[in-house]
């Protein structure tokens, strides 16, 4: 593994996961797939066949920290660093309910998995990435977080992701002094289980920023990317 840069994706067995992790493997990494349903990740790999020498599956549900750091013995035990960590896993909750109208245990298990994942992955995973070789936290965000577009629906999955983007500009800072980049990207409206067939995207589409994100030299820390471009919070 020496010489090579390594990645671990949440969320990585379908979806926008599934389409960075093989985007990453194309561009040379080797990558930590983390998949919540283990049986989940192993069709994956399956899927993803002449690429999955470069893959190592590994049980992940982030709304679990005991699991989360015992994700980050592995990976230390294992590999001794981490290069970068892309956290893509999130749940949408109910799509209709404003906030006035919304459940606030269905607003916990979103917030759970989309805004307190992250945060315990990336401060379990600090060290690590510390060794790492030009180290960056990319958070897979979304414009229905964005200040500009609080509105309607949606009211957990909004709230989240505005949550998850004010944490990318948080952690950003703390770690100024530090090598670690910290990119907030939202991957537009793509076709999958979340986005639904109607949407104009692809996997492939939705994925790119996120691959681009994980080498790119003229990205600057603390800010929000869509199609490789700058965006508005």
């Amino acid at each position: 593994m020496r010489g090579r840069r390594i990645a671990l994706v949440t969320g990585g067995n379908r979806g926008i996961g599934l389409g960075i992790v093989e985007g990453l493997v194309n561009n040379g990494y080797f990558v930590i797939l983390g998949s919540r349903n283990i049986e989940a990740g192993k069709l994956a790999v399956e899927y993803l066949d002449d690429l999955n020498a470069s893959i190592d599956l590994m049980q992940l549900d982030v709304s679990d920290p005991e699991n989360i750091y015992k994700a980050s013995k592995y990976v230390a035990k294992t590999y001794g660093k981490l290069d970068v960590l892309i956290n893509n896993a999130g749940i949408i909750g109910n799509r209709k309910k404003s906030l006035k109208e919304g459940d606030i245990e269905e607003i916990e298990d979103v917030m759970r998995v989309n805004y307190y994942g992250p945060m315990i992955m990336s401060k379990s995973f600090l060290q690590l990435l510390q060794r790492g070789d030009d180290p960056r936290i990319i958070n897979v965000s979304s414009g229905m977080g964005a200040l500009s577009d609080l509105f309607g629906g949606y009211a957990a999955y909004r709230l989240s992701k505005a949550g998850l983007n004010a944490q990318t500009i948080l952690l950003s800072n703390d770690l100024r002094g530090d090598k670690i980049k910290v990119f907030a990207m939202c991957p537009g409206w793509v076709r999958t289980e979340m986005g639904g067939a109607e949407a104009n995207r692809s996997i492939q589409q939705g994925a790119d920023t996120a691959i681009w994100l994980s080498d790119a030299k003229d990205a600057e820390s603390g800010l929000f990317y869509r199609d490789r471009t700058r965006i508005n919070w």
